[in-house]
């Protein structure tokens, strides 16, 4: 009772109830778990730079990504770090044309396949889950939507931005990057991104750094 009086002194009564509801959605309205915050070690990763697993809240995402003027059914959605894939399922709401899901744990890896035939089984021929360091995943030609949430930390992160340029060397294109809880903000406009949106408290979830979009164009 202590620990949720904090919350509601923090967030008021309305956000509170929209803070754990987010949390719980999937569990409500499918039947499908993805609320539990867990570390690297309890997912089996052991890299020195991976975050905890945390899914996104839904309020989060649809309040920034129905604000992007963005042509959403002709792109490709990468999400790096998927863990049970929570943005996935989210995404699709938006109907992109195809999902990538990048993840160090074989353990996430097996629950966002199971969570995503449960949620909807015709989305998984446009779905690519991908076991692996992000630090090492060559983005494709038509990968133009970038999701991360914190997902790992800033030497990867640095990795993945290069990856990004030397596929945006190769096939030039415009791209759009979703950045929740923005830790590492300087580093990707170092990369020379713009940003296009921002959100620098979310009031639902409190996360300590915003929520940005940014483009190369």
């Amino acid at each position: 009772m202590k620990k949720i009086l904090q919350i509601i002194n923090r967030r008021g009564i309305f956000n509170t109830i929209r803070f754990f509801y987010a949390r719980y959605r999937f569990l409500l309205k499918y039947r499908i778990s993805v609320s539990k915050i867990l570390s690297p070690q309890e997912v089996g990763v052991t890299h020195p730079y991976a975050n905890n697993y945390e899914a996104i809240s839904h309020f989060s995402f649809n309040r920034i990504i129905r604000q992007i003027d963005w042509p959403w059914d002709e792109s490709t959605f990468v999400d790096f770090g998927c863990g049970k894939g929570a943005a996935i399922l989210l995404a699709e709401k938006f109907n992109f044309k195809r999902y990538i899901g990048i993840e160090l744990s074989p353990q996430l890896i097996g629950c966002c396949l199971g969570n995503i035939r449960q949620y909807k089984h015709d989305l998984l021929p446009r779905t690519n889950l991908v076991i692996g360091d992000a630090a090492f995943y060559k983005i494709s030609a038509d990968a133009n939507v970038f999701y991360f949430f914190n997902p790992f930390q800033r030497p990867v992160l640095e990795s993945v931005l290069q990856n990004i340029k030397k596929s945006l060397d190769e096939f030039p294109r415009k791209i759009i990057i979703l950045y929740f809880n923005a830790v590492d903000l300087d580093l990707v406009l170092d990369f020379g991104y713009r940003i296009i949106l921002e959100e620098k408290v979310d009031k639902i979830t409190l996360y300590g750094f915003g929520n940005y979009v940014f483009t190369n164009s």
